[in-house]
């Protein structure tokens, strides 16, 4: 059990959990600006709920459960990515195949969406540019947590 819960297990998901937070919160606040009716083009389009009914703390928590979910799947493939050549791409590129082309239930943007949902009509460029929003985050997360110190030891 001391292995399960050892120092380094907790800084790295620490990292893990703090990188995704932090650009996914990041990536957020740049997209609200730079598109025009973000918020009425998403929840219009693509059936978010409206933002007023949604919990900020909920988003918080969700943010945080989603960190220790990627936090075990980066542990496992952690010493083939991490301190190696380009390590950043190559996560990025997991992350993006994964959890946005690749997913196994039909997500606007992946390829079950693209076979399964009907094409949405009208689709104003606003909404259109939230797949740079997706694209940009797990870019953001790959590069912060693959950055490494000189002489540094984690990984």
């Amino acid at each position: 059990m001391t292995k399960f819960f050892s120092n380094h297990k907790l800084r790295f998901f620490t990292k893990i959990i703090a990188a995704h937070v932090i650009t996914y919160t990041i990536v957020t606040l740049l997209a609200m600006p730079l598109t025009i009716d973000y918020a009425d083009s998403i929840i219009e389009f693509m059936g978010f709920r409206p933002l007023d009914e949604i919990s900020m703390g909920a988003v918080l928590i969700g943010q945080i459960i989603r960190g220790v979910l990627l936090g075990i799947v980066i542990w496992w493939i952690k010493d083939s990515i991490i301190g190696k050549k380009l390590a950043w791409l190559k996560l990025w590129v997991i992350l993006v195949i994964l959890g946005i082309f690749n997913t196994y239930g039909p997500a606007h943007g992946s390829i079950q969406g693209l076979i399964y949902l009907a094409p949405i009509e009208n689709l104003p460029i606003s909404a259109s540019l939230g797949m740079l929003e997706v694209m940009a985050q797990p870019l953001l997360f790959s590069i912060v947590v693959t950055f490494r110190r000189k002489n540094s030891e984690e990984h």
